[in-house]
């Protein structure tokens, strides 16, 4: 005897079968985008922690250098050559240069010579000393000369004298600002003193794709 399977022509359970892997597709990818997303947001947790730690350190080694800077440059601050402010040392241009002058004075390389150890004392491996210098507003009486070539010189001859000292020169570098940064308006004589000045900090060292390379 031959028995003959019934086949079943019925389309809803087709339709049922469909939906219940819809469904099932539909959960599995939710469950991953939910532990995506959540994975991104322990990514991004902890991206903040560690930037929020590397920013305390850097506060934290930031105050312990102007610490020793301060009592390193105790001479100088309390003969009122300099100032320290924010971690960077302020020098007044009258201390060390003539009236629109580059060149640095005999008292200028003296000042310079009485902050250099200080300067050293807080060198770190990886640390670069910035000097920048600063005019006021009057226009220089040149048609070619203007006050960025002034600062950027007496940045530069800073930065020469520093070298004399026994800086590394690749230790250094040199801005000029022009009258472009002031500290005050230059609206009287004694702000625009003011503003006439340079600034010697200290700041990371950025290595080069070169240094890199010869490291690995």
């Amino acid at each position: 005897m031959r028995f003959r399977r019934e086949e079943n022509n019925n389309p809803w359970m087709a339709y049922t079968d469909l939906g219940v892997a819809l469904v099932s597709l539909f959960i599995l990818a939710f469950v991953a985008m939910a532990t995506l997303k959540e994975q991104k947001a322990e990514d991004l947790t902890r991206t903040e922690e560690e930037v929020l730690s590397c920013q305390e350190e850097m506060r934290k080694i930031a105050s312990e250098r102007n610490a020793l800077l301060s009592q390193s440059l105790k001479s100088s601050i309390e003969k009122g050559l300099i100032a320290l402010e924010d971690g960077k040392i302020q020098i007044q241009a009258s201390f060390l240069f003539p009236i629109n002058g580059a060149d640095l004075t005999a008292e200028g390389v003296r000042v310079i010579e009485g902050i250099s150890k200080g300067l050293l004392d807080v060198l770190g491996e990886s640390d670069v000393i910035m000097v920048s210098g600063f005019t006021d507003d009057t226009p220089v009486k040149s048609s070619t000369y203007t006050n960025w070539n002034l600062s950027t010189e007496r940045a530069v001859n800073v930065v020469k004298t520093l070298i004399a000292q026994g800086f590394p020169p690749d230790r250094l570098f040199a801005a000029g600002f022009g009258e472009f940064q002031p500290k005050y308006p230059n609206d009287s004589d004694e702000h625009r003193r003011l503003n006439r000045r340079v600034e010697i900090g200290v700041t990371p060292l950025q290595k080069s794709s070169y240094e890199e390379r010869k490291v690995k």
